[in-house]
């Protein structure tokens, strides 16, 4: 079965000085920062305000997901994601094409949750539903709804 993840954000990075922007940032979703590499979450959730949200001054040296969740309340949650093995980020790839111009975030996966969840671990899928990672929410009480994740990590296609 064919899923559609159309997302009506848009996800840039801005090489230099180093900025994630998402255009239009929704009034009912918060936007939040992972490590690409480790999948710790290493900047708060954001409320979307109708217009643009800016990650500002971000490492160079490092890659980030950009992870969204829906009905964020005030709460600041902490997620972690962990990517299966044959995942591959392919940001170096993308930038060195690029001319220094800004990139659009080419990837969207959808946490799923899990039909037996009783840990706060959900899976991450992609579009044709296949699990590519899990989502793990760190901090306790109810489950702000995680929606998506955009990212630069890919399916290593060398073992296919």
């Amino acid at each position: 079965m064919e899923k559609n993840f159309d997302a009506p954000e848009q996800v840039i990075l801005i090489p230099t000085p180093r900025t994630i922007r998402i255009n239009p940032a929704q009034p009912e979703r918060a936007y939040g920062l992972f490590d690409t590499k480790t999948g710790t979450q290493v900047k708060d959730f954001v409320k979307g305000n109708g217009e643009q949200i800016e990650f500002r001054d971000l490492d160079p040296n490092m890659h980030y997901d950009v992870g969204v969740i829906e009905n964020p309340g005030d709460k600041k949650p902490q997620f972690a994601i962990a990517w299966n093995t044959y995942m591959r980020d392919v940001t170096d790839d993308i930038l060195k094409n690029s001319n220094d111009l800004p990139i659009e975030y080419p990837r969207i996966y959808y946490i799923k949750d899990n039909d037996n969840n009783t840990n706060g671990i959900y899976n991450l899928v992609d579009d044709s539903g296949d699990t590519v990672g899990q989502v793990a929410q760190l901090t306790q009480g109810d489950k702000p709804w995680f929606e998506y994740v955009r990212t630069f990590r890919m399916k290593d296609v060398t073992k296919e």
